[in-house]
């Protein structure tokens, strides 16, 4: 089961991106609840997108969960990922149950605030 259909079936509603730049435009444009950001992106890189992100969001105050997904294991990456800000890094063939468990921690922290 693809990513988006296994958020939809725990009751997420989905935008996907074409590419680094699309998330971006995307993120613009739309409130998100949360981002769940591939590494391996077209033009732009996860790391450099959430890094983009999060240069936007400090003219704001807001922050927005960014949840890493890659198919790397390689500790270069996974740095590459947490300096960029994202919260945390999941492999993509991650438990269901771990995601949920991640996205409902990150989520809920951000609802308290």
């Amino acid at each position: 089961m693809g990513t988006a259909l296994l958020l939809e079936s725990m009751g997420f509603k989905c935008d996907q991106a074409l590419n680094g730049f699309d998330a971006l435009d995307r993120f613009k444009a739309g409130k998100y609840g949360a981002i769940l950001m591939d590494y391996e992106m077209q033009g732009m890189n996860g790391a450099q997108c959430t890094d983009t992100i999060r240069k936007l969001e400090a003219t704001t105050g807001a922050r927005t969960p960014v949840i890493g997904l890659t198919s790397h294991n390689q500790p270069d990456i996974i740095r590459e990922c947490l300096e960029s800000s994202m919260d945390t890094v999941l492999p993509k063939d991650c438990q269901s149950k771990e995601l949920f468990d991640v996205l409902e921690t990150l989520m809920f922290a951000r609802s308290k605030n």
